[in-house]
């Protein structure tokens, strides 16, 4: 689900370092992009908070992995578990790119992986390829090569 132009895209950040949650939505400010962003700093109150109204939903969820009492590997697999959640395009949002990481985020039902940038410069790109996207697309198209989201070469959806 993408919105149209008038209404803005709305974003959930699952993050539990604020100081993260700082940069990310300055960097997203600076997008010049028509957002709303939600932030849940733990995985276990994201039901709670986003509740099931579809006119509420994110239509984009960016979530850490490395998060206390809930893992994001955790909050990803009760997402896709979730039915009116699981159509919610994730996108993995964390400082490790491991390869172990990468592939089971990929298998658990992730769309898109983005180490964090090193940047503010870096992430404000990352962010205004990402939010371009035609999700609609990326989600059909979901496959390992295009996974991993490159700062410098975003992906591209034929």
């Amino acid at each position: 689900m993408v919105p149209s132009i008038s209404l803005p895209m709305r974003l959930l950040l699952v993050e539990d370092d604020l100081d993260d949650c700082m940069f990310f939505r300055d960097a997203l400010n600076e997008t010049g992009l028509n957002t709303t962003l939600q932030v849940a700093t733990k995985c276990t109150n994201i039901i709670e908070l986003l509740g099931d109204n579809p006119g509420k939903l994110p239509h984009l969820i960016f979530l850490d992995l490395n998060m206390p009492f809930v893992s994001g590997h955790e909050c990803l697999h009760h997402i896709r578990n979730v039915s009116y959640l699981n159509s919610i395009p994730v996108i993995i949002y964390s400082t490790s790119a491991i390869k172990q990481e990468v592939d089971e985020t990929f298998y658990g039902g992730a769309n898109l992986y983005l180490q964090k940038p090193s940047s503010f410069d870096l992430l404000v790109i990352a962010l205004k390829n990402i939010l371009r996207l035609d999700w609609r697309n990326y989600v059909k198209e979901r496959n390992r090569t295009n996974f991993v989201f490159k700062h410098l070469d975003p992906p591209k959806v034929a």
